[in-house]
């Protein structure tokens, strides 16, 4: 009787630590094309998460690091939601570090404010340029997942690598790193490091709303031609556009040919993008915090993904005034918006 007591204490202890594991871990490492070509553009993604059913609470400090050896850069970055609702915003922060010709970079992904849900799965996807090649064996991309405070963590599934190997290139300027960050007196800091400049004229810097119109920026030119150590750029726009908005670098060849990099993305606004309030009581009016509120295009879906109507009260103070019309039942919703050549989507939540 004792024995079967015992058994059934351990069946009930080992359901309860199943109910509440938590298990920040990490996935495969995905490169396209690989090898890469010095100077040439590639794409890596990294896929992590919550391997397990039971959120990960923000008090964990769940982090996320991709460390890339000095052979490749990074020249963009951005987070995709894979599960459990494919296409809705990640409420991570990617953190892009300083290229080091020694120890490569490291990207950093940690939750913003708020837990790791369960069973989510996240791609990290990462723009790479081949910068140097490297003698011997190809070096490793090494992902790796940390957190505090969880005993519950499975080790097995913490780290992950795979090769990346790069060869000779044709492109006349190996690109080590492109980056836009906003500034607190409201302009942009742009920078770019080079690791091989053959016949190079200059750069020129553009902007653009939208991914479609781009305008200038400013050029850097009167630079010598060749070069086969790291060179560093920086140029500030003075002017640059509130809300989201894109730069692009061409460098230009002294013969007249150009090669476009790609575009890097900013966001220079002082409240976050999203609804509010949230919750929303039937039939109450909302405010959907966006960079267009004149013309971006909104739509409404039901938890089972049928358009609902919606109604543009107005606009105030740079928020758009919303109403659903018609009766609601309890539950979640999803708004979408497109504007500035991206999609968000935001959880409604109607009480």
């Amino acid at each position: 009787m004792i024995r079967k007591r015992l058994l059934m204490l351990l069946t009930v202890l080992c359901s309860s630590y199943a109910a509440f594991a938590q298990d920040p871990s990490v996935g495969g490492i995905v490169i396209s094309p690989n090898p890469i070509q010095v100077g040439q553009a590639a794409s890596l993604t990294a896929s992590f998460g919550n391997g397990s059913s039971t959120d990960i609470p923000q008090s964990a400090t769940a982090t996320y690091t991709v460390n890339l050896p000095p052979n490749i850069g990074v020249t963009g970055s951005s987070v995709v939601v894979i599960s459990p609702v494919a296409g809705t915003t990640a409420n991570l922060s990617v953190t892009v570090g300083a290229y080091d010709g020694t120890n490569g970079t490291i990207v950093t992904v940690r939750s913003n404010n708020g837990p790791v849900p369960g069973n989510a799965i996240y791609d990290l996807r990462l723009a790479i340029v081949g910068v140097r090649v490297t003698g011997g064996l190809p070096p490793n991309v090494l992902s790796n997942a940390l957190s505090s405070g969880i005993g519950t963590n499975n080790p097995n599934n913490d780290n992950a690598s795979t090769p990346v190997a790069v060869t000779a290139g044709a492109l006349p300027v190996a690109l080590v790193s492109f980056t836009a960050k906003a500034q607190e007196d409201r302009t942009v800091a742009l920078a770019w490091t080079t690791s091989l400049e053959t016949n190079n004229k200059g750069f020129l810097i553009e902007r653009s709303k939208d991914l479609k119109g781009f305008e200038k920026v400013g050029e850097v030119t009167e630079l010598g031609a060749n070069s086969n150590s790291l060179k560093n750029y920086h140029l500030i726009d003075q002017t640059p556009y509130a809300g989201t908005s894109y730069y692009r670098l061409t460098q230009m060849d002294l013969d007249g040919k150009s090669t476009v990099f790609p575009v890097v993305s900013v966001v220079l606004r002082e409240g976050a993008y999203g609804v509010f309030p949230n919750p929303v009581l039937n039939d109450q009016q909302f405010r959907l915090s966006l960079d267009e509120p004149e013309t971006a295009q909104i739509n409404f879906y039901g938890a089972d993904g049928r358009l609902m109507p919606v109604q543009k009260m107005g606009v105030e103070s740079g928020n758009l005034l919303l109403k659903v019309t018609g009766k609601l039942s309890t539950g979640v919703y999803i708004l979408t918006v497109d504007e500035r050549g991206q999609t968000r989507k935001h959880r409604l939540i109607v009480e």
